[in-house]
Parts: structure tokens; C-alpha cells; sequence
């Protein structure tokens, strides 16, 4: 099975911003261990410790545990993350990531339908193409908008969304973890973060690290959608 781990960044935290972002990456099952090994060893490499969450915007901003930290040992465990994606794509990481610009119309459903079809149609790929019928499950960071997600979810996996395209290919509609005892949720939100750095901050140190992960075949981009 395919795991799909997102989370949002400026969806509902920064109503000033122009863009809200819903992102995150997709592996498969037997994956998740090594990928928590990997941050676990990092962190332990920066901190002397693995018990704290990667969580993106207060380290780079300093806030809580973060503020005694100095800020260039911050910003290097960020990219050290992200380069540890990059190295393991796409063995370990198949990005996604929707980036919706705020004027538009109902941000929250164009975000997660655009991730959830993204993410199905790269199942359907896999096994038209090659042979691997694998089935996908979503996994988010807990919010507000859990049972917003799960109600989508269920009528487009029955009805379709509003391309009436059936998400065949999900084994369940989405489950939630808290971050903070997750590692690939925290991976979600520093992919998430480092859409919504540069697309809201024109802030490309982040993004520039993993723009070539993102789901694609023959050099079509699929996994990366933006909204202007």
C-alpha cells in the first residue's frame, strides 16, 4: 500500500497570505521506519536529541525549544531534511502538493481534491504501466477540516469529484495522526512549507532543494498543481 502523507500551510494561519498550500509525499508501507530512522538520526546530529518535532515554521523562525538554538544550525537541519528527501526520490519520497491562490472560490475542497486525484491517478499509473496494484490511504495532520476531508472523500470515491473522476484506487477514506508523534507528518509539513515559503515569500532555499521530486513521468510534471 501507497501511504500519502499531507499537510496544509496557510490555509487558515495567515489570511493575508496569497496562496494556501496542501502537500506532502507518498511511499510505500515498508518505508515509514526507515524515513523516521533517517530524521531521527539527524535530529540526534544537530540536537544531541530525537525527541522533538520537525516542525518547520518555529525552527526557522526560532519560537519555544527553537529559540536556543542558533539560527544557522536551524536553517542547515531544515536542508538536511529536505536533501534527504531529495536523495531518496523517488525510492522513498513521490512528492504531491496543490498551491491555491486565496481569491479563488471554496481554497480548502480545490486543495484536497487536487491532491487526493494527483495522488490517485499516480496509483492508476502504477498499475496500467506497471502492473503494481498497490492501493493509497491519505494521512493528515489533525485539523479542523478532518471531517470536511473524510465527507469529500467518501462522495468521490462513490460519486466523484468535480471532474467525475472516481478515486478508485483508496483503500479507505483519510485518517488523521497529531504531528507530533509522527515523522512523516512532520516530513508533510516541511514540504508544505517549503511550497508556501516561496510561493507567499518568493523565498526559494527550501523549494529549491526538492522541486524535482515531485511526482512525474517522462518529464510530465503530475504532482505539482498551482492555482493562480
Amino acid at each position: 500500500m501507497y501511504l500519502l502523507y499531507a499537510d496544509d500551510s496557510g490555509v487558515a494561519s495567515d489570511p493575508n497570505a496569497k496562496y494556501s498550500v496542501l502537500a506532502g509525499f507518498a511511499t510505500y508501507e515498508n518505508q515509514t521506519y526507515w524515513i523516521q530512522k533517517e530524521i531521527d538520526t539527524i535530529m540526534e546530529k544537530y540536537l544531541g536529541r530525537a525527541d522533538i518535532e520537525l516542525h518547520a515554521s518555529p525552527i526557522r523562525s526560532g519560537k519555544g525549544f527553537w529559540r536556543s538554538v542558533p539560527k544557522q544550525t536551524r536553517e542547515t537541519l531544515l536542508k538536511e531534511s529536505l536533501s534527504y528527501i531529495k536523495a531518496n526520490y523517488p525510492r522513498q519520497f513521490i512528492l504531491f502538493g496543490a498551491v491555491v491562490n486565496n481569491k479563488k472560490e471554496s481554497v480548502s475542497e480545490e486543495l484536497f481534491s487536487q491532491l487526493t486525484s494527483r495522488f490517485d491517478k499516480f496509483l492508476k499509473r502504477k498499475f496500467i504501466k506497471h502492473g503494481d496494484s498497490a492501493r493509497g490511504l491519505c494521512i493528515f495532520d489533525k485539523s479542523k477540516r478532518e471531517n470536511q476531508y473524510q465527507n469529500w472523500s467518501r462522495i468521490y470515491q462513490t460519486l466523484g469529484n468535480r471532474w467525475n473522476e472516481k478515486l478508485n484506487n483508496f483503500a479507505e477514506v483519510p485518517l488523521f495522526l497529531e504531528s507530533s508523534i509522527s515523522r512523516s507528518i512532520q516530513i508533510a509539513d516541511l514540504v508544505a512549507f517549503s511550497l508556501y515559503r516561496y510561493f507567499v515569500h518568493n523565498d526559494n532555499s527550501y523549494y529549491s532543494i526538492i522541486e524535482s521530486c515531485f511526482d512525474k513521468e517522462n518529464s510530465q510534471n503530475h504532482g505539482l498543481f498551482v492555482l493562480e
